[in-house]
């Protein structure tokens, strides 16, 4: 291949999807399709890289021979792209496609004994005077563009169509980089009739046929870091109300407390699980110091909330928000539970853990905020002045 740089690093890519990917495609016969074809593909990226092919011939002592296993090789990359196409439609033509590509293989090495000699280089050199080697060239071509054809009409369809986020996303991402490798052996056929090389453009337009289908491979990937992140950053944000909650009702913790950071570095538990139980640990504390509220704080914290103008979606949480703070106060100064106080909102009415957490980031939020630190302070000389009455 000629412009190493793009190249080389296209081809890093591709191998390291490969590898960060190799596990779960072992695990899961799903994903073993998708990835066999982008190995392939790989493979035989590989033996077209120069260092590669003449390390290759030089141990080999032929170069004629290098140029037509990288020629199958890439016949190879075609039938498990073709027998992922036919896989992702749940077709039950693998035998033919197996066949097909069989048969392409036999043939191109029946016309390279006859005269269809490949050279090292990439592309075809030849010209239309050697009807072998165009024999050969034509045949090697349109596999090549039959396959990326048929494997770019079904990703597309089935991106569009499919239901799981994820799969839509690889199925586009493969069929373009596909599709690029589509364009890049059609130009071949132009190179076959004007007997020239590929140039920077068509060795541009492979590499990035490499990081496309690289990054339909590691889409799976990006996901699961994208949600431990969000598992991460609750965990983070929830931790201020969580912390008191349980300082406050500590039987409600469901294993030792840590520190914040001792938690995200070292988690003795996958970060959605801790989550997890952050929000249930955080209900359970909301609805034990619901025993230490009253109607009237209820009816208080909503007109203090209503007197700081706290945006409609965002009232419920700093109404909780304050009655919990009272709740709180209110268990440290040693007051009497009563069991048929009111159960303050925890957002598990919402029905699905999603909607319960988002609520329980707003009252973290709210509870936080100078609303309610201006609600207990007003909280405090009222104290003062009932306990002087009495």
């Amino acid at each position: 291949m000629r412009c190493d740089l793009p190249g080389h690093c296209s081809l890093a890519v591709l191998w390291a999807a490969l590898l960060l990917r190799a596990g779960p495609a072992v695990r899961n016969p799903h994903q073993r399709g998708l990835w066999l074809a982008v190995a392939s593909a790989a493979v035989a990226m590989t033996l077209h890289v120069e260092p590669v092919s003449a390390y290759a011939a030089g141990l080999t002592g032929s170069p004629r021979a290098v140029a037509l296993a990288k020629n199958q090789a890439g016949v190879v990359s075609v039938a498990a792209v073709l027998h992922f196409a036919v896989y992702a439609t749940r077709g039950r033509r693998t035998g033919t496609v197996l066949a097909a590509m069989a048969a392409v293989m036999a043939a191109l090495l029946a016309l390279a004994a006859l005269g269809a000699a490949p050279t090292s280089g990439q592309g075809p050199p030849f010209t239309l005077a050697r009807p072998p080697c165009v024999a050969y060239w034509i045949l090697l071509i349109t596999a090549h563009v039959v396959a990326c054809a048929a494997c770019v009409r079904v990703c597309w369809t089935y991106a569009r169509r499919g239901t799981n986020r994820s799969v839509n996303l690889s199925l586009a991402l493969f069929g373009w980089g596909t599709a690029l490798a589509g364009l890049f052996w059609l130009a071949h056929y132009v190179l076959l009739a004007t007997g020239s090389r590929p140039g920077t453009v068509l060795c541009l337009l492979i590499s990035l046929h490499a990081v496309l289908v690289g990054a339909a491979l590691l889409v799976p990937s990006v996901l699961q870091l994208r949600q431990a992140a969000g598992h991460a950053r609750t965990i983070w944000r929830i931790w201020p109300l969580w912390r008191d909650l349980v300082d406050a009702v500590p039987h409600v913790a469901l294993s030792a407390t840590r520190s914040r950071l001792l938690v995200l570095l070292h988690p003795h538990l996958s970060w959605r699980l801790i989550a997890y139980r952050k929000v249930i640990e955080i209900r359970d504390a909301i609805l034990a110091l619901s025993h230490y509220t009253d109607p009237a704080v209820s009816r208080s914290a909503r007109a203090h909330v209503a007197r700081w103008g706290v945006p409609a979606d965002r009232v419920e949480a700093h109404v909780t928000a304050c009655a919990l703070s009272r709740a709180h106060a209110a268990k440290f100064a040693g007051a009497e539970p009563d069991p048929a106080a009111e159960v303050l909102t925890t957002g598990q009415e919402a029905g699905d853990l999603a909607a319960e957490t988002a609520f329980l980031l707003r009252l973290t939020e709210a509870y936080l905020s100078p609303c309610v630190r201006d609600f207990d302070t007003a909280a405090a000389p009222a104290h003062a002045t009932a306990g002087g009455d009495r």
